[in-house]
């Protein structure tokens, strides 16, 4: 049981150890910040398609 311990400790401070510079890479994206970015230039390029006229 004290290996099971251990093995998940290890394991979960590996994942944690690996993911971080991930994390703080893509938070923008997690937080949402990039959205209104992504809705302006949606919104140009909308505005900015040929007519059909």
């Amino acid at each position: 049981m004290l290996w099971l311990i251990a093995s998940l400790f290890l394991l979960q401070t590996a994942i944690h150890w690996l993911f971080a510079p991930v994390v703080q890479l893509l938070r923008p994206w997690f937080e949402l910040d990039v959205l209104p970015w992504i809705l302006a230039i949606v919104g140009i390029w909308l505005f900015t398609g040929r007519s059909t006229r």
